[in-house]
């Protein structure tokens, strides 16, 4: 025999019956079946709100009713069409009559006890069985059950206890004979819903259809209990939350107890019991999709099970912690705590003690927060009299936990979850693990509930490291930026690493997306986008998103955006930029910046700062880390400059600038380059990691741009101007070729100082070697004192800028904890 239970959302309409009918049907032809309905979806609670409005007097109490009738009535029409239609009408019409009487009467006295919402609560039960046992019938032999005849329950109203010896009798004397006497017939139970031993109404608790058909299968001795919903079976987290979320093959009835019991809503926790004290599986399956294979749940544990199965949460906790000096060494204080809480029914989820007995810290429901201060106060009285005790209180609190019977005996599950928790910056408020270790529990606010989930989630169960990226700039360098990254897209997850843009942003709009941008279209989405938006606003709204890994990426020359970057580090992005602006803030700002990334565990990198792709920040950064004192840096920083003298005297130097522009090397107005601001910001940013507290103004620098060209003219008419003062360059430059050397715009830090300028060199030495818009940066140090380290290359265009920022995003990746499956790659 196969039990199936479906619940509310199998039956939300006409057409979801029908595909409850189908799969009835298909498991009918295999053996017995006993089918177990709930109310149609939303009809529970619709109907205990019409009784608190008749409660309260409301005459909207009779519309909700007409509302009620008119959708059962509505339902079995189109499900009955022709046999069976008009008894059934009869039936339905009965019924709701019945309950038009009873809400009529909480109308009249005013008052709703918990008997009166049972019975109100009961009649969505009893309405679906008998529309979905008239369809059936059309087919097949189908009968509903009313199991207030068969479920003996307590009178504890709404959270009623099943007595289950009397209710096995019940039920095996009744549906034996049932199946026995009408062969084929296809009982169809109403879930949710019993009866004290004197007949009155009683529910077993919400989502208590579940227990329901536990509680058959066990009586029935049945091979499997169905439990049927909307989703392909238990996933291994709240797909809402945590958008990888996926179904769960196999669980043990541990596991699924865990789940259950800490907020996994599929299965509820109470439907395990009857089910593990017989050894019957469950299966979880989906009505929507009968085909998927759904979740085993079964006793039989796997060979080698994974190290976790799921992660899931309850969200409306408190967290109280009562200390104090008085409780240390003395016995029974957790006795008298735990003790007043139960006289009040208040239920303790986690607990968590201090090995020095000095704080007993404990998890509650939060609308159990008064009535759990007010037995602890008094209970602790005379401690809190004498101010030796005191009770802390923090509402606003969510319990995670992980499961998995894969845990037992694993080395570093803890550390795996809570350094995930701390790389999010998860602040954790208590933490529990039960003997069997196959449950990790831990308190988080439930601000941070989502951050948490997904950071454990992807710790454990998806295959690749994740990067959501904000781009914020798409002129020469973001373009090319996006056009690396769509290409490589193949590369990178081959390799593990799933990098996708969440955000992208210019001026004059920004497109969003949670799941991530389509590269092949983003141009045509952004034109039509026309919503810009201020760095703040921005990181405002990706904060929203709580992704786990994400880093803004700064293709701008923008301070507006540098001033964000601490917005943006609190909503727990890291940065990855060629703008310098960040590097050379006053050093109060820039020593502000790096301590909120130190304190956030952000990371914050610029290759693309000097060099553009070239490797010199993190030469430099190598150099410093492992011991080595640099005494000198020297080099030609900038490619504009440096395609500005490569190409000698022959070529005016205003043609060689207009030259260098049309290129592409320059910035939109060529006068930021010949006044070596760009080199002196580049050695600032060399010279504050070397450890010098240096500014801005303390680089000394030599303007090219002539005096009467630094206020203007136009533009577009600065090279024709910038011509009448070729002569003067072309004299420097015979000056030096006279002594052998040629000139080249070199910066130097030594000794503390910094200076950019022209300056001669023998045509053998490396800085006059250089060729087009070539870098050449030489560290001299003690290890490379004689011979300095020297690094060349392109420092100018789009693509090497931009493969210096793509450069850095991989070193990003590396550096965020490795997924399942991929530890250890490089």
């Amino acid at each position: 025999m196969r039990v199936l239970k479906f619940g509310g959302s199998s039956l939300a309409t006409p057409q979801r019956i029908r595909g409850v009918a189908a799969i009835v049907a298909a498991a009918a032809q295999q053996e017995r079946v006993v089918i177990v309905v709930s109310a149609l979806q939303g009809v529970t609670d619709q109907l205990l709100g019409t009784a608190r409005l008749a409660e309260r007097g409301d005459a909207a109490w009779t519309a909700q009713h007409r509302a009620i009738a008119r959708r059962h009535m509505e339902t079995a029409r189109r499900l009955t069409p022709s046999r069976g239609g008009a008894a059934l009408q009869r039936r339905l019409t009965a019924m709701l009559d019945e309950l038009r009487d009873v809400l009529r009467g909480i109308h009249l006295l005013r008052h709703a006890p918990p008997r009166a919402l049972d019975h109100v609560a009961s009649f969505g039960e009893r309405l679906s069985s008998e529309i979905v046992a008239a369809h059936l019938a059309q087919s097949h032999r189908a009968v509903a059950v009313d199991t207030r005849e068969l479920v003996v329950t307590d009178d504890h109203f709404t959270q009623a206890a099943v007595q289950l010896d009397a209710t096995y009798r019940k039920i095996r004397a009744r549906l034996r004979t049932l199946l026995r006497t009408s062969r084929g017939v296809i009982p169809v139970v109403t879930g949710f819903i019993g009866a004290t031993p004197d007949g009155r109404t009683t529910t077993i608790g919400r989502n208590g259809s579940d227990y329901s058909g536990a509680l058959f299968g066990a009586a029935l001795g049945a091979s499997v209990i169905e439990i049927w919903t909307d989703v392909d079976g238990i996933l291994s987290a709240d797909p809402s939350c945590v958008p990888g979320a996926f179904v769960i093959e196999r669980l043990s009835y541990e596991e699924a107890m865990e789940l259950s019991y800490f907020g996994a809503k599929v299965l509820h926790s109470a439907a395990i019991a009857p089910a593990v004290a017989k050894r019957i599986p469950l299966l979880v399956k989906n009505t929507l999709n009968p085909e998927a294979p759904g979740t085993w749940v079964s006793a039989r544990a796997e060979t080698s099970p994974p190290v976790a199965k799921g992660i899931t949460s309850i969200d409306g906790m408190a967290l109280l912690t009562l200390r104090g000096l008085s409780m240390v060494g003395v016995p029974g204080t957790a006795q008298r705590l735990f003790g007043a809480l139960a006289s009040h029914d208040v239920s303790v989820i986690l607990i968590s003690q201090a090995s020095s007995e000095h704080t007993l810290c404990f998890a509650i429901r939060a609308a159990d927060l008064s009535v759990a201060r007010k037995a602890i106060t008094h209970e602790f009285r005379y401690e809190f009299q004498q101010a030796v005790t005191t009770l802390d209180e923090a509402p606003g609190q969510s319990i995670v936990a992980i499961v998995g019977e894969g845990m037992k005996g694993t080395p570093g599950v803890a550390g795996r979850v809570f350094d995930s928790l701390g790389r999010n910056n998860v602040s954790i408020a208590a933490i529990a693990q039960g003997a069997s270790e196959r449950n990790i529990s831990f308190v988080v606010p439930t601000t941070s509930r989502v951050r948490a989930l997904r950071a454990i989630h992807e710790a454990f169960f998806e295959p690749r490291r994740k990067l959501m990226l904000v781009v914020v700039g798409v002129g020469n360098i973001g373009e090319a930026l996006l056009r690396q990254i769509e290409q490589q897209r193949r590369y990178l997850l081959e390799r593990g690493f799933d990098v996708r843009v969440g955000a992208l942003c210019n001026s004059r709009g920004c497109i969003m997306d949670a799941e991530g941008i389509d590269l092949k279209h983003w141009r045509k989405r952004l034109k039509a986008s026309r919503k810009p938006i201020t760095p703040a606003q921005l990181a405002l709204a990706v904060e929203a998103f709580e992704w786990t890994h994400a880093a803004l990426v700064d293709c701008t020359a923008s301070s507006d955006v540098v001033d964000a970057y601490p917005d943006f580090v609190r909503a727990q992005l890291h940065i990855v930029t060629p703008n310098k602006q960040a590097n050379v803030l006053p050093m109060k700002r820039y020593a502000a910046l790096t301590e909120l990334l130190r304190e956030r565990h952000r990371y914050f990198l610029y290759e693309a700062n000097v060099g553009a792709g070239l490797p010199v920040i993190s030469t430099l950064q190598d150099l410093v880390a492992s011991g080595d004192s640099v005494t000198r840096i020297e080099g030609i920083f900038s490619g504009t400059l440096s395609y500005l003298f490569n190409g000698g005297p022959d070529v005016p130097f205003s043609a060689r600038v207009k030259s260098a522009h049309e290129l592409g090397f320059t910035e939109p107005d060529p006068r930021e380059d010949l006044s070596g601001r760009d080199v002196a910001r580049k050695l600032l940013v060399l010279a504050r990691l070397t450890g010098l507290a240096l500014e801005l103004k303390d680089v000394v620098v030599e303007d090219l741009v002539p005096q009467p060209l630094r206020k203007g003219p136009r533009r577009d008419a600065f090279f024709d101007e910038l011509a009448r003062f070729d002569a003067a360059m072309t004299a420097r430059h015979a000056a030096a070729a006279k002594r052998g050397k040629v000139l080249r715009y070199v910066g130097v830090l030594s000794k503390g100082r910094a200076s950019a300028g022209l300056a001669e060199y023998p045509v053998e030495h490396p800085l006059a070697l250089g060729r087009g818009s070539d870098n050449i940066i030489a560290f001299t140090s003690r290890r490379y004192a004689r011979t300095p380290l020297v690094i060349q290359g392109p420092g100018a265009g789009a693509d090497v800028t931009a493969m210096g920022v793509f450069s850095d995003l991989l070193k990003l990746l590396h550096y965020l904890p490795a997924s399942r499956g991929y530890a250890g790659v490089t």
